[in-house]
């Protein structure tokens, strides 16, 4: 049994200006130890769906409308409040986009580590300062001793998170979801903090689920990758294949919108044209179809479900061997991945509904 199964996770969001349709039907697992990273623009629904995991939605507005959470064999969507709590930073815990919103202004590093230690166990304050020097330590924040009693604005970007690190494994939690870790770090500072999480989750055997917009991040620090477009899983892969033979559009337009090291001098970056959808709109067809050079027919009006690429293979969800599956009607050939675009002659994208026979 996987340590975490998502199964049709649904979240809306009530507004004044209608309903957001965030999180449309997302399904996933992960195992112990496994470092799944989601991927894919502002919006899509990656913070949302690890929010609502949690059990953190802002409300009165958020709403989880469907779907089950299921953490060492329990839904989390069943439990009440008090329950929640109880797991939150002792079996699940967060790394948010931003320390400086995450941390309390107004309390010393020592008091918000030492609160949340004896919150979830029966030690004496001494103890929990002393767990607090040594988690300080063991994320690389020099002179903790000296560091404890200072408060979050005294401390550097790179030593905020830090900190948000220390919290976060303070418990040894199974599940560490990490939010945009690396948000506003210079590039020196990235790869400590990437590397610190990659060496404590390996040697505590902690699953993680890595956020970011970063594909170079993903890569070197993943097993498999989940790509998330308005709302969906659109493709979910291992690392390596996603990254060898990408079998969505949308998936083919991230890797071709970033830089290579490899790239021939004056050659130019393929952007994807065109903006997301506004999922104040209830979604209809594939979404990505607006913008997608690929898009046939039955785009505009059915979804596709995450299938996988050769229908011979039989689905699995995690670990190495996990199938490689995509949500398209018209996935590109491994010709059309290179060159970014339809190759086949004569194809032409499909016009929406409403301009069709104008």
């Amino acid at each position: 049994m996987s340590l975490l199964s998502i199964r049709d996770l649904v979240v809306r969001f009530r507004t004044h200006d209608g309903t957001v349709f965030a999180v449309n039907g997302v399904s996933f697992d992960l195992d112990e130890g496994e470092t799944l990273g989601l991927v894919g623009e502002s919006g899509c629904g990656k913070s949302v769906t690890n929010l609502a995991l949690m059990r953190l939605l802002p409300l009165p507005a958020g709403h989880i409308d469907g779907g089950k959470v299921i953490f060492n064999g329990e839904d989390l969507l069943t439990l009440d409040e008090s329950d929640m709590r109880d797991l939150r930073g002792k079996e699940i815990a967060m790394i948010f986009q931003d320390p400086m919103t995450s941390l309390n202004p107004v309390l010393t590093v020592q008091e918000q580590m030492v609160e949340t230690i004896q919150a979830h166990r029966r030690v004496s304050k001494s103890e929990a300062r002393a767990r607090t020097l040594e988690l300080l330590g063991m994320v690389g924040i020099p002179q903790p001793e000296a560091r404890l009693k200072n408060f979050p604005h005294q401390f550097s970007g790179g030593m905020r998170q830090r900190v948000m690190i220390a919290m976060a494994l303070a418990l040894e939690p199974k599940l560490l979801i990490a939010d945009e870790p690396t948000t506003a770090l210079d590039v020196t500072i990235q790869a400590q903090v990437l590397e610190l999480l990659s060496r404590l989750a390996a040697e505590h055997g902690t699953a993680v689920i890595l956020i970011t917009h970063d594909l170079g991040v993903v890569a070197g620090m993943t097993q498999r990758i989940n790509v998330m477009y308005a709302g969906y899983v659109v493709e979910a892969a291992t690392t390596k294949d996603l990254f060898a033979r990408p079998r969505h559009p949308y998936t083919v337009g991230l890797l071709h919108s970033i830089p290579r090291l490899d790239a021939q001098p004056g050659e130019p970056l393929i952007p994807i044209e065109g903006a997301p959808p506004d999922l104040r709109f209830a979604p209809l067809g594939c979404p990505f179809a607006p913008r997608c050079a690929w898009r046939v027919d039955r785009c505009w009006k059915e979804m596709p479900s995450l299938e996988p690429i050769d229908p011979s293979y039989e689905v699995v969800t995690t670990g190495p061997q996990a199938t490689h599956r995509a949500a398209c009607w018209n996935p590109p050939t491994s010709g059309e991945v290179v060159a970014a675009r339809p190759l086949r002659p004569g194809f032409e994208p499909a016009a929406p509904p409403a301009q069709v026979g104008s």
